[in-house]
């Protein structure tokens, strides 16, 4: 359910800032987002592992990290 409301942040970035590339907006989403560390991943050990078995590990820090990426999207500090 991320994608729908990226692309609704793109549109009001893109809104706000007609003459920005979409590199231009995609910098200006990822480097607004709230940053969220990795997740206990005890939560979901109930789940079966798609990779064989493998426990989950979130391998990342607070920044980018490989379950939340650059975080939670902060559609207010984007479009200012």
């Amino acid at each position: 359910m991320a994608s729908p409301h990226v692309a609704g942040v793109a549109a009001l970035v893109a809104s706000q800032h007609p003459t920005w590339s979409s590199g231009a907006i995609r910098a200006r989403i990822t480097s607004t987002a709230d940053p969220m560390a990795c997740p206990d991943t005890a939560q979901y050990a109930f789940f079966p592992a798609v990779d064989g078995g493998a426990p989950q590990v979130c391998t990342g820090g607070t920044g980018y990290n490989s379950f939340n990426g650059h975080g939670q999207v902060n559609a207010l500090t984007a479009v200012k």
